[in-house]
């Protein structure tokens, strides 16, 4: 009984000694922000807590090398640096507890089978008896602790063992903690000295240029006109750009065009001679067939002309002309396109149509306003994911014509808003468009002297308002 209670006092003891040893690591810790002092601190620790003669703490600095962080007892402090460092390839235990995240125990290094590096590193220490520890924070070793005796081999219980990786990955969070401190405190030192560096430079400059102020004055004007005009050029640039990319998809465009209109409208004729030669022969050779045939003739003359109707809208639509004085019929226009159309939106979208009874002309560019309205109806059938109704109103007041185009799509976020007319700007995937479509309908809309404005609700719809002059001067126009 006796020996039991000595036991248990022995072991409490031995616990209240591990937990004053750990609070003090602790404690010392917290004391100090310094890298090395931290290390240094961990390895004394260690080494008192488990009771061995010297320590040694070994940091990953990458996939390939460890460097030696602190040893106890210290090392000399002109110990060379060549041999702080080392490959984990050469240390066989410290790779074995680096990858298994396990402590590593060497009971004797006289009868251990040690590598070249090793058995260097246990002469020069004169090492007897090592366990290695690896620090490891979630899942990631930082380094491993090394603890060994000089003169006797030793065992370590499991106590000891699991009381020591315990308090290694413990001590991970200090090491990781001051690591990053030091980093800091290295990157502000830099700072501070580069910063120091610079306004020396600044005064050095300043002291310089005080006799200058009068003419830097005036240069400072210069470089802010500078500034403004190539800030005006790049803008001009932009624009120009987008331009040109327009009108090079309009001219091959144009071309492929005239091409297949040419290469349509010779069969279309030959259909529409047979049609009439049809219509001649029943009516005049057999007319008591002529009215069982008419249905027949009749759907063949829709088919030439609804072909017929295609191809002039298509025309223009690429036509090349650079005036700004053409009749431009807004509803004709706006037709013409919904015929370019027809197969994007037949027959989940209904199209309503509120014309002007009067119509509405306006001299302008065709072929542009063709592509203002393609622009903006695309983007309206576009924007219906479904079902849903563009409408399309229409109104003049003599001087200035105002089209609304509304649709019940999926709409524009409000922060893309006011950004859906810069160049290159798009909401849309890729491949489905570049985003130059509105900035090249909002140019257009530009060069006819008129307005191109948005209102929008995300998820309700959009409507556009253009509004165009009856009248503009071809003087004006690029």
């Amino acid at each position: 009984m006796k020996k039991a209670a000595k036991n248990l006092e022995n072991i409490n003891s031995q616990s209240i000694r591990e937990i004053n040893i750990i609070f003090k690591i602790g404690q010392s810790i917290i004391g100090t922000l310094d890298f090395e002092n931290v290390l240094q601190i961990i390895s004394d620790g260690m080494s008192e807590l488990l009771e061995i003669e010297t320590a040694a703490i070994y940091l990953l600095e990458n996939d390939t090398d460890i460097i030696l962080g602190a040893t106890t007892p210290p090392l000399d402090p002109n110990f060379p640096d060549s041999l702080r460092i080392a490959q984990i390839k050469d240390h066989p235990h410290i790779q074995k507890a680096i990858l298994t995240h396990q402590p590593v125990f060497l009971p004797d290094t006289k009868t251990a089978q040690l590598s070249p590096a090793e058995k260097n590193v246990v002469d020069m220490r004169q090492l007897r008896s090592l366990h290695y520890f690896p620090f490891v924070q979630e899942d990631n070793v930082l380094g491993v602790l090394i603890l060994g005796t000089c003169n006797n081999s030793r065992t370590f219980n499991d106590h000891e063992i699991k009381l020591g990786q315990n308090v290694a990955n413990q001590l991970s969070i200090a090491i990781q903690n001051s690591r990053l401190h030091a980093d800091l405190k290295n990157h502000k030192e830099n700072l501070e000295l580069l910063i120091a560096e610079r306004t020396q430079e600044l005064k050095t400059v300043n002291e310089e240029l005080r006799s200058m102020n009068d003419e830097l004055h005036k240069k400072n004007e210069i470089v802010i006109k500078q500034k403004e005009e190539i800030e005006t050029t790049l803008k001009h640039l932009k624009s120009v750009q987008v331009k040109l990319i327009q009108s090079e998809k309009m001219a091959s465009l144009g071309l492929l065009t005239a091409g297949i209109a040419h290469e349509i409208n010779n069969p279309l004729n030959y259909i529409m001679g047979a049609y009439w030669g049809l219509d001649s022969f029943f009516s005049d050779t057999a007319p008591n067939y002529k009215e069982q045939v008419s249905i027949l003739l009749n759907g063949l003359k829709s088919g030439v002309d609804r072909a017929s109707d295609i191809i002039q809208s298509l025309n223009n639509f690429s036509s090349n002309s650079k005036t700004f004085n053409e009749d431009c019929d807004i509803h004709k226009i706006i037709d013409n396109c919904l015929v370019i159309l027809a197969n994007k939106y037949k027959p989940d979208i209904r199209i309503d149509k509120f014309y002007e009874k009067k119509g509405i002309i306006i001299k302008g560019n065709k072929s542009k306003l063709h592509q203002v309205f393609i622009n903006i109806l695309q983007n309206a059938i576009q924007a219906i994911e479904n079902h849903g109704v563009i409408s399309i109103t229409t109104g003049n007041n003599h001087e200035m014509c105002h089209i609304l185009i509304n649709d019940t799509g999926k709409g524009i976020k409000k922060e893309d808003l006011s950004n859906i007319t810069d160049p290159f700007f798009t909401t849309k995937a890729p491949n489905e468009g570049i985003g130059l479509g509105l900035s090249i309908t909002y140019n257009i809309v530009q060069e006819h002297k008129g307005q191109l404005e948005f209102e929008s609700e995300f998820n309700k719809g959009t409507t556009v308002k253009i509004t165009l002059p009856t009248q503009i001067s071809n003087d004006n126009q690029e």
